[in-house]
């Protein structure tokens, strides 16, 4: 017998900030997206797919022309100039799960692909391709206990050039190491570069197909990119690391006849990454040699958090549970020479209350109403660059540690409904709101709709 379900739809985004210090980010965003997806499940064979769309805008972006910058952090092009940055994001992905007897397996594979660009000088234009692929076997050991391992890759590719039309000159293009340093030798050459890519990481779990009793899981990846200055002969500029172990262990209780259940799971993630610069001899022939490398950027973070769950089905047409997580986060950064230092320690505590009800056969509601405390303690930035044409990049990381280091408040409201036609199709409009509140940076919000015609 055949099984499926299949959703059409879209949503807008808004995000808008207040008294940004982080020139880096932005102090605005909007995009439009459509997307759909599909579920189809045939005996004991299982198939997905997925695809979307989105155009957006990010306003007055400064001193970042690099897409996806978390990724690729601190080998990012810049300049002191800047302006608003367009995107056009495709996203594709489909996957197949079976299973035989004690044996389950499954597939999955995705592509995304983005263009980020600008109409006026200086006009970056950067095409960035990700494929990603992840393949697993879980195997029922014990009980209804299933083990698991899985396997992942990721190729990753970026090219990042920026260019001038303007006849009255061009701005100096910076390319940076972290910390508000930069490669002071290409200072003003390479606008051509391109990001090349690898990261695979392992699965392991272990968990109940009842939904009752412990879970264990643990992921370990490591992600590894050169910086390649594509103007210059293909200079390779600096080479990065980064290593992440990502483990949650927990325990699920739903009481008898589903009343009511309690959990409670401890989740840690620790990253290390690690930079590498080139070092060049003269150019002979217009290629540099490397004569030697140094390490000179470090950046390590460990976050631990606890969260305790309690859930209670009141009615056969409401449920409603609450939601408890104290956290605690550390993250360490470090320039060699010169040697600059940034530290922030936090403890945060956030709260979620979520419920649902059913009115006659055709309508569902559900909100979700959340709140974050952020209290950060004993944090420290020393930066100990003399170059006065950086000033403003030294700006924006000062900014940056702001928000890391300020007492902060997120509250969030998220409603849905979901109507019903048919016992066939449905409909299901979103709407969501956020407010991010720094005490000495002023304030986020952000705000999204979407509406899904589901069949």
């Amino acid at each position: 017998m055949d099984i499926g379900r299949t959703s059409v739809g879209g949503g807008y985004t808004s995000q808008r900030s207040k008294d940004n210090p982080d020139s880096r980010i932005g102090d605005a965003d909007r995009c439009l997206e459509a997307a759909a997806q599909t579920y189809t499940k045939y005996l004991s064979s299982t198939l997905w797919g997925h695809a979307s769309y989105i155009n957006g805008l990010t306003r007055n972006v400064v001193w970042n022309e690099t897409a996806d910058a978390p990724l690729l952090y601190p080998y990012l092009l810049a300049d002191s100039i800047g302006g608003d940055l367009k995107r056009e994001k495709y996203s594709f992905s489909g996957g197949y799960a079976d299973s035989r007897g004690r044996l389950a397996w499954g597939a999955e594979l995705s592509y995304t692909a983005l263009l980020q660009y600008r109409d006026v000088d200086p006009r970056p234009r950067n095409v960035v391709g990700k494929l990603d692929l992840s393949i697993g076997a879980m195997y029922r050991c014990i009980g209804n206990y299933y083990a698991g391992i899985g396997l992942g890759m990721m190729k990753y590719k970026q090219s990042n050039e920026v260019v001038f039309k303007s006849e009255m000159g061009v701005d100096k293009i910076y390319h940076l190491t972290g910390l508000g340093t930069h490669y002071n030798r290409f200072a003003g050459d390479g606008l051509s570069t391109c990001y090349d890519g690898y990261r695979f990481h392992l699965d392991l779990d272990i968990y109940p197909s009842s939904g009752r009793g412990a879970f264990a899981t643990c992921r370990l990846s490591r992600f590894t990119f050169d910086n390649i200055l594509s103007d210059l002969n293909k200079l390779p500029l600096a080479h990065a690391w980064h290593n992440q172990l990502e483990a949650e262990v927990g325990w699920l209780v739903p009481a008898a006849g589903h009343e009511h259940e309690w959990g409670a799971t401890g989740s840690l993630r620790i990253y290390r990454r690690h930079g590498q610069e080139k070092i060049f001899g003269d150019a002979t022939s217009a290629i540099y040699p490397v004569i030697g490398s140094n390490e000179m950027y470090a950046d390590n973070a460990i976050d631990i958090s606890v969260r305790g769950r309690w859930g209670r089905k009141i009615s056969s047409i409401s449920r409603f549970y609450l939601m408890l997580t104290p956290e605690w986060y550390r993250r360490t950064s470090a320039y060699i020479e010169p040697y600059n230092y940034r530290v922030v320690n936090s403890a945060a505590l956030s709260a979620e209350a979520w419920g649902s009800l059913k009115i006659g056969r055709y309508w569902l509601f559900d909100s979700t109403l959340s709140i974050k405390g952020k209290f950060p303690y004993a944090c420290e930035l020393l930066l100990n660059n003399d170059d006065s044409e950086m000033s403003g990049l030294e700006r924006a990381e000062t900014g940056a540690f702001l928000l890391d280091s300020s007492l902060n408040v997120t509250v969030g409201f998220h409603v849905g409904i979901l109507r019903t036609i048919a016992d066939k199709f449905a409909i299901s409009l979103e709407a969501e709101w956020n407010g991010n509140y720094w005490k000495s940076a002023g304030h986020l919000n952000y705000h999204a709709i979407k509406l899904n015609f589901i069949f």
